[in-house]
């Protein structure tokens, strides 16, 4: 089996050999800042390099002399949290690993695509478009690279998938804390495998993925706005509506008791937009990625009947905000669907509670269902309590800066987290303490751990 075999603290300078080997990509040791996407979180690593080669990210996992423990990769940068901090330590981002490598079948005829781990969720569906086929995950950020959402956290409201996009990924290859080259495979090495997909990077740096494909097919969308006089009636409004279609994306405005609803269902074999939906449709995804692009806030969605689109074509990019822009900002919590009525009422009498003592309410809650896959396909985090069905909560605001909107989500944290049960995740849940989130020290190498992820390691 060729499995992670991580090392414990003692080891780490065994695990890097201090042997000078050829970089060839970007280096740059001058104390630059570098932040995240919403300018939330700034990082001063003493190295950053962008890899051009596999042997590269050798080269910095094997000299802890000029690259300095810890290593972090990234990808866009786009986490809400603090996972890019990294100062002192050597920032590795992905984005020149980045080509799309070609389809194949494996050895049990399953259609895959070969892809680096640098490569953006926009540019991978555009390349599959192209063939035909697809991966069964409509992402919303197009930003995001294939490495990072490979061992990190997703969530969608899919049609025939699971919703989240580690589910697609069939086999790794990564950089081990030894500098090492390593592969691993659902068929071939099982629990590692499916471990090694729950690590958010920390056993090894993520350089290229395997992912099942399947023809492409087309979705039709029914959107609608409703509004109830109760949480409960919202609450059970939207379970119907989520029962009656393929899949329900909604976006709850929580204090107005209303809700913007996108039933979705299959619409059959295709990989590009009919010209009959045109141009209603291009029309909806430029006004939705607006909205997220500024939290949405300021801006008017339509609400088109019976669009028939390709979800290559609704995977949006984003650009970079300015300071003083409007920009998406937002916190994650799982939950189990049975919990729906009772977490919806709780968050309703906790956001009013909070609006009459401050006069602030989130912009509203972004709301996902996701299936769960069995125990042993996700052992750890999100979606790990196997087969069923969750729900993401998440309440989304227009100015992470924002000191008021700061204190909501950390006191809406206890509420979601230690009240109602509900899971949070390192990468998009934000303010969380030690014992929010749980990481098993044994998919953690101290080679790959930062100080924010060393907060969450746990002995399993």
């Amino acid at each position: 089996m060729n499995s992670p075999a991580p090392t414990n603290a003692a080891s780490t300078v065994a695990a890097a050999q201090h042997e000078e080997k050829p970089f060839h990509g970007i280096l740059e040791n001058e104390g630059r800042i570098y932040s995240n996407w919403g300018r939330s979180r700034s990082t001063k690593p003493a190295v950053y390099v962008e890899p051009i080669s596999y042997s590269d990210v050798q080269a910095v996992v094997c000299d802890a002399k000029r690259f300095p423990t810890p290593v972090s990769a990234v990808g866009s940068m786009l986490s809400v949290t603090s996972t890019i901090i990294n100062d002192g330590g050597t920032l590795l981002s992905t984005r020149k690993l980045d080509d799309v490598l070609g389809l194949e079948r494996d050895a049990v005829g399953r259609h895959l695509v070969r892809v680096q781990a640098g490569c953006r969720l926009k540019k991978l569906n555009m390349w599959l478009q192209a063939q035909g086929v697809e991966i069964p995950f409509q992402a919303e950020i197009g930003e995001a690279s294939v490495g990072s959402v490979a061992v990190g956290d997703t969530k969608e409201s899919s049609l025939d998938g699971p919703g989240y996009f580690s589910a697609h990924v069939v086999g790794l290859t990564y950089i081990d804390g030894n500098g090492a080259l390593r592969t691993l495979s659902d068929v071939k090495d099982g629990a590692a495998f499916h471990e090694f997909k729950c690590s958010f990077g920390l056993l090894g740096i993520v350089v290229e993925c395997m992912l099942e494909v399947r023809p492409a097919t087309l979705c039709r969308s029914d959107t609608s706005i409703i509004a109830c006089d109760s949480p409960q009636k919202l609450a059970r409004e939207l379970l119907r509506l989520q029962k009656e279609s393929d899949a329900l994306l909604a976006i709850v405005f929580l204090h107005q008791l209303a809700s913007f609803c996108d039933q979705r269902y299959k619409a059959g074999p295709g990989s590009a937009t009919p010209a009959s939906s045109q141009p209603g449709c291009e029309e909806f995804r430029i006004a939705k990625r607006l909205a997220i692009q500024h939290g949405f806030d300021g801006v008017a969605v339509p609400q088109p009947k019976g669009v028939i689109y390709s979800r290559h074509d609704f995977v949006n990019e984003y650009w970079r905000p300015s300071a003083e822009e409007r920009r998406l900002d937002f916190q994650y919590y799982e939950h189990d669907i049975a919990q729906f009525a009772k977490v919806l009422a709780a968050s309703y009498a906790f956001t009013k509670d909070f609006e009459q003592q401050t006069g602030f309410a989130p912009k509203g809650w972004a709301t996902y269902f996701v299936r769960r896959p069995e125990k042993e396909k996700k052992p750890f985090g999100l979606y790990s309590a196997g087969p069923g069905t969750s729900f993401s909560f998440d309440p989304f605001h227009s100015d992470p800066l924002d000191p008021i909107w700061q204190e909501f989500a950390c006191k809406y944290n206890k509420l979601a987290i230690h009240t109602l049960g509900g899971s949070a995740s390192p990468i998009q849940t934000q303010w969380l303490q030690t014992g929010d989130v749980r990481i098993p020290q044994k998919l953690a190498h101290p080679r790959f751990t930062t100080p924010y992820y060393e907060q969450f390691l746990v002995m399993s």
